[in-house]
């Protein structure tokens, strides 16, 4: 391919047969040297997920979408809280037994009773959690600073002299401030070593910068101790935080399919692969080819629809109505550019093709790529006729045009 103004295209890290990103995600002013080379998922769909209102997995719905979770590639999966209910401890149970590649992650609050029941459903490993905020702790727990580290310190050192593999996991930590976080991660570090710590920004408020800072902060505490990042999605700022952390060196990120979560839900699970690795070529272990599969399943069991414009899984994605951006399409893929009018090729997330669809905005070559698909014979003269109907009954229903009309509207031209 010619390169042209200086910017090459084959061989660059921003271009391949199925892509087509921002060079500017690559320039070293924008990815610092924290940037790691690899980001493990941890999926909360089952746990913070079922928090959804009104939203309960069955026995069979947790094991059904912990086996495909695990076919997916996430590291570990958080099945829910064992305390909760006997279907959760046999969903649990019947996890584990299946020695899945994932780990199968029991989430406790930091309270010894928790940790009971995970060890009788049998994991080896465990979140163990409490807010990390004084005034949540004063007011909501009645506990002061020290209360609150005795209780996680002793509940993690419980199940750690179990047998237990802990993960310490405060929350509501971003409306604290970054000093009284450091002083509780710091201090249950020193005290307990726990196999990773969760920085969790449980209502949205840090912005993507913020947490930038504070991710670098808590990494330079934690040593070699991983650090994950659990966020929500309040002010539609969740995968911007999710890049800034991965920027910052996080090691791991929790997310849910589909979104699912309390109120406005958990970063999705499907948008943090497809980010990471498409604009940032950073290995999540996840099969990206087998995300269209899962989510649909995960909507379906829920009765919660994919919303049609959702980044990677919705029904709009793959679809070009407009005349232009067709008209564009087709001349760069005739230039040997596959991804010419989105950033990636369906294929790649296990969708279909783009669609080229008929509407109030399409224009000559979406008619003709229509034609030539449905191998409908048509003089050049019939394409400004078929364009002008197409448009009026476009804009007069206010959606694509089926199949169906479109051969009527043709019917009616050729008849």
């Amino acid at each position: 391919m010619k390169i042209i103004e200086n910017m090459p295209m084959e061989g660059a890290p921003y271009y391949s047969d199925k892509k087509w990103v921002s060079p500017m995600n690559f320039l070293p002013e924008v990815m610092p040297k924290t940037t790691p080379k690899k980001v493990y998922i941890h999926d909360v769909t089952l746990r913070d997920g079922e928090q959804t209102c009104g939203l309960n997995w069955t026995e069979d719905e947790r094991v059904d979408i912990g086996v495909a979770l695990n076919d997916l590639g996430v590291k570990s999966i958080e099945v829910g809280m064992p305390i909760i209910s006997d279907d959760i401890v046999r969903a649990v149970r019947r996890l584990v037994d299946m020695d899945l590649d994932a780990d199968i992650v029991a989430f406790c609050r930091a309270r010894q009773d928790d940790i009971d029941y995970a060890i009788e459903a049998g994991v080896d490993k465990v979140i163990v959690e409490h807010a990390v905020n004084p005034y949540t702790n004063y007011y909501a727990y009645n506990v002061d600073t020290d209360q609150l580290l005795d209780r996680v310190i002793s509940s993690i050192k419980y199940a750690q002299s179990k047998g237990l593999r802990v993960t310490f996991m405060g929350w509501d930590v971003s409306r604290g401030t970054l000093d009284y976080a450091k002083k509780v991660y710091a201090e249950v570090i020193e005290k307990t070593s726990p196999e990773s710590i969760v920085f969790t920004d449980s209502f949205g408020v840090a912005t993507p910068h913020a947490v930038f800072h504070v991710i670098r902060e808590l990494k330079e505490i934690a040593g070699d101790i991983p650090v994950e990042f659990h966020v929500h999605n309040e002010f539609g700022m969740a995968m911007g935080a999710v890049v800034a952390a991965v920027y910052a060196g996080v090691d791991g990120i929790h997310s849910s399919i589909n979104g699912l979560g309390e109120r406005t839900g958990n970063v999705a699970t499907e948008e943090v692969a497809a980010a990471l690795e498409i604009l940032l070529n950073i290995d999540t272990g996840i099969e990206l080819e087998k995300l269209d599969e899962i989510t649909k399943m995960v909507a379906e069991i829920t009765n919660i629809p994919i919303h049609p414009n959702k980044p990677v899984t919705g029904t709009r994605l793959f679809q070009l109505e407009s005349g232009v951006p067709v008209q564009a399409k087709t001349r760069l893929e005739n230039a040997g550019i596959a991804a010419a009018m989105t950033p990636y090729l369906a294929e790649l997330v296990g969708r279909e093709n783009t669609q080229i669809v008929l509407g109030g905005s399409s224009g000559k070559e979406n008619v003709q790529i229509y034609l030539d698909n449905l191998e409908l014979p048509y003089d050049q003269e019939d394409i400004e006729v078929l364009v002008d109907k197409v448009k009026k009954e476009g804009r007069k229903h206010r959606r694509i045009l089926t199949k169906d009309e479109f051969i009527e509207i043709y019917n009616s031209v050729k008849k």
